[in-house]
C-alpha cells in the first residue's frame, strides 16, 4: 500500500505546483497591467534645447507646470542648448522611448540644419511628436538709444553704410538667421552675423552695444521694451504682436512681403509604447487647447499658443523638409 500513497502526493504536489504557476502568472499579468494603467509613476525629464531666458524655455517651463499638476508626476525640465538647438534634439532621440523623457523640438533641427549639416539623429524618424506649439513670433529689436525709430530708417541706413550693422540671433540653420539673411538679401543690406545660443544672450549683447539689432521672440524682449530699453521696429510674423500691437509686420512696411515662420513640438524618442504615447498626447492637447493657459502665455510672453495634433505635424516637416532640400540644391 506504500506506492500508491507515494503516488497519490506525487500528484498533489504537482496539482499544487500548477496551481501556484497560474497563480503567479495571474499576479504578474494583474501587476502588468495595472503599472501600464498607473503611467507615469515616475517623474520625467523635459529635454529643452534651448537655455533659460528664452520663449522655448519659458514656455517649456510653463507646460511643464501643467503637465506635473494633470499627470500626478513632477516635470523636471533640463536644458541642453547649443548648435541651434541640434544638441538638445539629438539628446531626445539617443533617449530610452519608455514615456519617461520628452523634449522641446524646434522646427529647423528638423527641416533646416540636416540639409546643410551632417545630424547625429533621422530627422523624419527619430521622433514621436505628441503636441505642437505655435507658430512662434519673432520681431527685429535695436537699443532704444539708437537713432532708428522705424524699420525703414535702419534699412536706409543699412544700404549707404556697408557692413557697418551686425545683427545676433540663435544659431546658424535657425529661421530667424535665415530671415535675416533674406531681408538683407532682398534689401540690399550687408551685414555681420554674430551667433548666440539664446535670445537672453543676443538681449544682453544688444543692450551692451555689441551688436546693433537682433531677430528675437517676445519672451527675452517684451519686458526690456515696456522698460524703454529696446525699440521693436517690425514683426517677422504674418501678424502684429497682441502685446506691441503698435509695430508694424514686415509686409505692412511695405518693404517687402515675407513672413517668418516656425513651430516648436513636443516629442518623444521613436517607438514609444501605445500606453505612454496615448496620455501624454492627450493630457498635452488638454493643456495647449486651455483658454486661460493660452491666455496666460500671451500676457506673460506675447506668445500665441495653439495646439496641432502630432500625426499632421509629421505630414508638415516631411514636406518642409523637402523644400527646404530644394532650396539648398539650388544654391549649389
Amino acid at each position: 500500500n506504500f506506492l500508491p500513497e507515494i503516488t497519490c502526493c506525487s500528484c498533489a504536489t504537482a496539482g499544487l505546483r500548477l496551481y501556484f504557476t497560474f497563480f503567479l502568472l495571474s499576479i504578474l499579468l494583474l501587476y502588468k497591467f495595472a503599472f501600464a494603467q498607473e503611467y507615469p509613476v515616475n517623474s520625467i525629464q523635459m529635454i529643452v534645447q534651448f537655455p533659460p531666458g528664452t520663449t522655448t524655455d519659458a514656455v517649456a517651463r510653463e507646460i511643464a507646470e501643467e503637465l506635473t499638476k494633470e499627470l500626478g508626476q513632477q516635470i523636471v525640465v533640463m536644458n541642453k542648448a547649443g548648435a541651434g538647438g541640434m544638441i538638445g534634439v539629438a539628446a531626445i532621440a539617443a533617449s530610452k522611448p519608455d514615456g519617461y523623457t520628452i523634449g522641446t523640438v524646434n522646427m529647423p533641427t528638423l527641416t533646416i540644419i540636416p540639409n546643410l549639416q551632417q545630424v547625429p539623429y533621422d530627422p523624419l524618424k527619430a521622433f514621436t511628436h505628441l503636441g505642437v506649439i505655435g507658430p512662434y513670433d519673432y520681431g527685429v529689436f535695436v537699443n532704444a538709444n539708437s537713432p532708428w525709430k522705424t524699420f525703414a530708417d535702419l534699412v536706409d541706413y543699412g544700404r549707404k553704410n556697408s557692413n557697418k550693422l551686425s545683427f545676433g540671433t540663435l544659431g546658424a540653420g535657425t529661421t530667424n538667421q535665415l530671415t535675416m539673411d533674406r531681408i538683407g538679401n532682398e534689401l540690399g543690406i550687408k551685414w555681420t552675423y554674430i551667433p548666440y545660443k539664446g535670445d537672453n544672450e543676443s538681449v544682453l549683447a544688444l543692450l551692451g552695444d555689441q551688436v546693433q539689432l537682433i531677430n528675437a521672440s517676445g519672451a527675452a524682449t517684451m519686458s526690456q521694451v515696456k522698460a524703454g530699453k529696446l525699440r521693436m521696429l517690425v514683426s517677422t510674423g504674418a501678424k502684429r504682436w497682441n502685446g506691441l500691437p503698435d509695430v508694424p509686420t514686415l509686409t505692412e512696411t511695405g518693404l517687402m512681403k515675407f513672413s517668418q515662420n516656425s513651430f516648436l513640438s513636443l516629442a518623444a524618442p521613436a517607438g514609444l509604447p501605445a500606453g505612454p504615447n496615448k496620455r501624454l498626447e492627450d493630457t498635452i492637447k488638454k493643456v495647449l487647447s486651455d483658454r486661460s493657459f493660452q491666455e496666460k502665455l500671451l500676457t506673460k510672453y506675447g506668445q500665441n499658443v495653439s495646439y496641432q495634433s502630432g500625426e499632421v505635424y509629421e505630414k508638415f516637416i516631411s514636406d518642409e523638409n523637402i523644400m527646404w532640400k530644394k532650396t539648398f540644391d539650388q544654391k549649389k
